[in-house]
């Protein structure tokens, strides 16, 4: 018994072995890309904005907005769960925490002044279906700061398409004409 033991323990990690060196042999190496063309695509994609549908106490109008993210922790990944700016959707929406900032142009500001909107917050995104790449939920805070002063939002959203595309809703009862805002998210990274 012990020798057909240790016969086996010396064929198996052999022929395992000439198994690994016939598959390095016939598989190519995965692609690699450019740092540089990895960074202009980035920039790229960050400057595609989501639109906007905002509705205020007596208007309704549109706007657009911007993403741009730090820092996220992901507990729905095994490898680099803390990422920075380039986060792949997959990380984000298996589970995890992001802090981001996002600036908006947002239409119908109170007495002509300008639309701009600058927000910091924080988000959890939880997987819904198919660890998130069917549909996933956030659920975050932010404190805006726009013309006329700043104040908190609270927002909630979905999202599909691998991540890529969701709907979210901004509440931010101070922000005067613009206390709701819907965002229809188009997000690469």
């Amino acid at each position: 018994m012990a020798i057909a033991g240790a016969i086996a323990a010396l064929v198996v990690p052999a022929h395992a072995a000439e198994k690994d060196e016939k598959n390095e042999k016939d598989e190519p190496p995965p692609p690699r890309t450019d740092p540089v063309f990895s960074a202009v695509a980035w920039t790229v994609a960050q400057l595609v904005p989501s639109p906007l549908l905002v509705l205020g106490s007596d208007r309704a109008g549109a706007g657009v907005r911007w993403q741009i993210t730090p820092f996220v922790y992901s507990f729905g990944v095994a490898e680099h769960p803390v990422r920075a700016f380039i986060v792949d959707p997959v990380a984000r929406h298996s589970g995890a925490i992001e802090l981001y900032a996002s600036p908006e142009w947002a239409c119908c500001a109170p007495d002509d002044r300008t639309g701009w909107i600058a927000r910091a917050g924080g988000r959890l995104y939880l997987p819904v279906i198919g660890r998130g790449e069917t549909l996933s939920w956030s659920l975050g805070g932010s404190y805006y700061r726009a013309a006329g002063g700043g104040g908190g939002s609270i927002e909630t959203g979905a999202y599909f398409l691998f991540g890529t595309m969701g709907l979210t809703v901004t509440v931010s009862p101070e922000l005067v004409q613009r206390e709701i805002i819907t965002a229809f998210n188009i997000r690469y990274f």
